[in-house]
């Protein structure tokens, strides 16, 4: 009998310090993990810059050329004036004007001016919505960085020269960064697409245009 009761408490040793040296090394492992994962630091506070409350955007044109198919590029001034639907869409009415250079046709071949100098006055508008695709910063250094929102935009307008009027579409690419909360700088360049007849036969063309504007929010 006394043998059968030692045999049963050498058993119940054998089971209970396993245990035992398992729970020690259990605890003493948690101690390590919340020393590695725990460190003291001192937290950095962020300040975010948001775009105003007010969904209106003015952008005036600071400079920017217009390339013309066949007439060479020249100084384009204008603005615009969108309207923030929501942070990831805006709709924008932009107005450009500039002046036409001589033709290819003229400068080759020295014959007679094709167009009057008020004929070679460009004017466009434009309706146009966009798509803010890319939130993000721009690092002006270690410790300055601008919000900004790349951005695609297209839509149609007409564009007005030679006394007639072409039907364009635009299609482009931008981007915006904030410097304040209600002042932003914007680079946009797009493709403004449209059919004339000046040559005789009706001819497409993509004409290039990149502006650097100013956005104030209000």
């Amino acid at each position: 009998m006394e043998i059968g009761i030692r045999r049963f408490y050498v058993a119940f040793a054998g089971l209970l310090l396993p245990a035992i040296f398992a729970g020690a090394a259990l605890a003493q492992g948690s101690e390590v993990i919340d020393e590695i994962i725990s460190p003291d630091l001192e937290r950095r506070e962020i300040r975010e810059a948001n775009i105003d409350s007010e969904d209106f955007e003015f952008t005036a044109y600071l400079g920017g050329i217009m390339s013309v198919e066949d007439f060479g590029s020249n100084r384009l001034v204008g603005g615009s004036l969108a309207y923030h639907i929501n942070e990831d869409f805006f709709m924008e009415a932009g107005y450009g004007q500039t002046e036409l250079g001589e033709s290819s046709y003229e400068r080759l071949s020295g014959s007679a001016p094709l167009l009057t100098d008020e004929e070679r006055e460009l004017t466009m508008y434009n309706l146009s919505l966009a798509w803010n695709f890319l939130p993000g910063e721009i690092f002006i250094s270690d410790k300055w960085a601008l919000n900004s929102n790349l951005y695609l935009i297209g839509g149609i307008g007409n564009t007005n020269f030679a006394d007639e009027e072409h039907f364009t579409y635009n299609v482009g690419v931008g981007i915006r960064m904030l410097a304040q909360d209600w002042l932003a700088l914007r680079l946009d360049v797009r493709d403004h697409i449209f059919e004339h007849e000046i040559f005789g036969e009706p001819q497409t063309t993509n004409n290039l245009s990149a502006q650097l504007g100013i956005s104030i929010y209000f």
